[in-house]
C-alpha cells in the first residue's frame, strides 16, 4: 500500500511539474487521455456483459482464495495472474483469396531469402580460402618472431655472461694492481 501511495505522489509531482513547464502540451495530453477514457467507457457501455463477467470472476476468485486462508494481497495476486488463454481457431474463417495471397507473399519472401543466402554462400569458399592463407602467413610470422626472440634471448644471455666475466676480470685486475702497488711501496722503503 505504501508503494502505491508513493507512486501516486511521484506521478502527481511529475504531472504538476509538466503542467507548469508546458501548459499547452499538458492540456493536449489530458484531452487525449480523457478522449481515450471516454472511448473505453463507451465500449463498456456498449457491451457490459463481458466486463461484468470478467469483474465477477475476478472478485469470485479473490473471495475463493481468501476463504482458503490466503491474505487479501495473495488472493488478488493469484486472481490477477491466473489467466487461461483460450486458443482461437483461424483456419476455417479465412477466405481462399487471402490464403493464396498469403502463400504467394510467403513464397516470394522465401525465394528472396534463398537467393540472398545462395549469393552469400557463393562468396564464402573464396573468403574461407583467403582466411586460411592469412592464418598460414600469420602463423609463419609468429614462428619467425618466436625464433628471432629465442635468438635475441640467447644473444642477451651471452652478453650477460661476457659482461660478468669482464667485470670479474676488472675487479681481479684492480686487486692485483693494488697488491703490486703495495709491494712496490714496501720495496721502495727497503731500497
Amino acid at each position: 500500500m505504501k508503494r502505491i501511495v508513493i507512486l501516486v505522489v511521484i506521478v502527481g509531482v511529475v504531472v504538476g511539474f509538466a503542467t507548469k513547464m508546458q501548459p499547452g502540451d499538458s492540456k493536449q495530453l489530458a484531452a487525449f487521455a480523457s478522449h481515450g477514457a471516454e472511448k473505453v467507457w463507451e465500449s463498456v457501455l456498449g457491451s457490459p456483459v463481458p466486463v461484468a463477467i470478467a469483474l465477477g470472476t475476478f472478485v469470485l476468485t479473490v473471495v475463493y482464495y481468501k476463504v482458503k486462508g490466503k491474505s487479501l494481497r495473495e488472493s488478488v495476486e493469484v486472481a490477477a495472474t491466473r489467466v487461461m488463454v483460450v486458443p482461437v481457431l483461424q483456419g476455417g474463417n479465412e477466405a481462399a483469396v487471402v490464403a493464396r495471397a498469403r502463400a504467394r507473399a510467403t513464397r516470394t519472401q522465401l525465394v528472396a531469402d534463398q537467393i540472398a543466402l545462395e549469393n552469400r554462400f557463393r562468396k564464402l569458399p573464396e573468403a574461407v580460402l583467403k582466411a586460411e592463407q592469412d592464418v598460414c602467413y600469420t602463423e609463419q610470422s609468429v614462428a619467425d618472431a618466436e625464433a628471432a626472440l629465442e635468438a635475441r634471448i640467447k644473444a642477451h644471455a651471452e652478453m650477460l655472461a661476457r659482461l660478468e666475466s669482464l667485470r670479474n676480470e676488472k675487479s681481479a685486475g684492480e686487486r692485483e694492481l693494488t697488491e703490486i702497488a703495495a709491494e712496490l711501496k714496501k720495496l721502495s722503503e727497503v731500497v
